[in-house]
């Protein structure tokens, strides 16, 4: 009999729903984003083990863009709902609420929860 070693390096399910963390959230926030608010903002997009494949720090420049109405990946547009002016989140989002299997760019974004 063979030993087996088995590292398991990811899970997900298509039932899995968009993960955020409130890192910091002003005090006295009175209005939080809705759907169909215009909102500019940074972030720094990586992998679960730390890589990088996107950010718009690196670009010097915010994405701009309307929420809640399919702008941006469904994921996103999840995890910018109900946010305060100059929040911070940790957002995790699943591949089927991303780029899915067909993936995208240069590091093939594609089945991969960020």
């Amino acid at each position: 009999m063979w030993p087996v070693l088995v590292l398991m390096v990811d899970i997900f399910n298509p039932k899995d729903d968009v993960t955020v963390e409130a890192r910091e959230v002003p005090k006295g926030c009175t209005r939080t984003t809705v759907s169909g608010d215009y909102i500019r903002y940074h972030y720094n997009g990586t992998f679960q083990d730390g890589t990088l494949f996107d950010s718009s720090y690196h670009r010097n420049t915010t994405y701009n863009t309307y929420i809640g109405m399919g702008y941006v990946i469904q994921g996103m547009d999840k995890a910018l709902q109900g946010l305060c002016m100059g929040e911070k989140r940790r957002v995790i989002i699943p591949p089927h609420l991303a780029y899915g299997e067909e993936g995208v760019g240069e590091f093939n974004i594609c089945n991969r929860r960020f």
